[in-house]
């Protein structure tokens, strides 16, 4: 992804169903960057993966053995094609953008694009809180915007 006329590199983590758990954008791809992203990525599920499919970054292999010691680490073209398929998303929406001013831009875009991309797929349940809310009579939208800037702002 191209940041201020730079290479940035997007992080992200899906669960085995395919949901997004966490997105993170680094100017660079280091191993302190990728660990950083996999700390977050257990903080925010407070569960630690048994199997982890990434490129073949070099930076991997040693955040891998600093966060998750145990864990199984694929590689490959075959392990990485569900992932491939689900970041083509977020590709063909920044592509037609011709790349963002800061690092701040383009992680409020990726993270928000993630959000949306786990709502269309129904991984959130927003009808409880869209009938609490018609109760109440404040529009269905504002509480679905609501919703999305305070993930937004927890991320």
């Amino acid at each position: 992804m191209n940041v201020a006329g730079a290479w940035a590199y997007v992080y992200r983590a899906l669960d085995e169903q395919g949901q997004i758990v966490d997105v993170y954008v680094s100017a660079e791809r280091a191993t302190a960057d990728a660990a950083a992203f996999l700390r977050r990525a257990i903080a925010a599920t407070g569960v630690a993966p048994t199997a982890v499919t990434t490129d073949g970054a070099a930076a991997y292999p040693p955040a891998l053995a600093a966060v998750l010691p145990d864990v199984l680490h694929e590689t490959g073209k075959r392990p990485q094609q569900r992932i491939e398929r689900d970041h083509q998303h977020l590709k063909g929406r920044v592509r037609g953008m011709r790349g963002f001013k800061t690092i701040a831009g383009a992680r409020v875009l990726c993270r928000a694009h993630a959000f949306l991309r786990d709502l269309r797929r129904g991984f959130y349940d927003l009808e409880g809180a869209l009938v609490a809310t018609s109760l109440q009579g404040v529009p269905a939208m504002v509480s679905a915007w609501e919703t999305l800037t305070a993930d937004l702002l927890t991320w």
